[in-house]
């Protein structure tokens, strides 16, 4: 993501609410974003160069951003439908290492199971990253 398309992701942000699931009966105007989750969509060219020829940008409140940055929480995310499920590691039958799991089709919207990617914030070219917390580490 160049610098001209982060500025004006930071200028949105005080129209924007989070995306991801708090859970039943709640609404997004409760939750106002603070940053993005963004994750590009691209290919290798030559084995060297990296080519992203979009975007996925979700907005995040606070306390969602607070939990991807922590070892508690793991976000289960789906491509096809944007739907998203938290889950608690300690209290989890499985042992979840990664921050996201994206998932390629869900129980919610479809009826195969099309691929399961992960990431974690580690700020590399080419991976998931949060807009606010690298804009921060720009301007020092």
């Amino acid at each position: 993501m160049n610098a001209i398309d982060k500025l004006s992701l930071l200028a949105e942000l005080g129209q924007a609410h989070c995306e991801l699931n708090h859970g039943p009966g709640t609404k997004a105007e409760d939750w106002p974003a603070v940053d993005y989750i963004v994750l590009p969509f691209g290919y290798h060219e030559s084995g060297i160069a990296e080519v992203s020829a979009r975007e996925l940008v979700i907005p995040v409140c606070g306390e969602c951003r607070q939990a991807l940055l922590e070892e508690e929480w793991t976000l289960l995310y789906c491509f096809e439908c944007a739907s998203s499920q938290w889950v608690y590691r300690p209290l989890a039958k499985n042992n979840y290492r990664h921050h996201i799991l994206w998932l390629r089709g869900c129980p919610h919207c479809a009826n195969e199971f099309g691929g399961l990617y992960f990431n974690d914030f580690n700020g590399l070219a080419g991976e998931v990253e949060l807009v606010a917390g690298l804009a921060a580490k720009d301007a020092a």
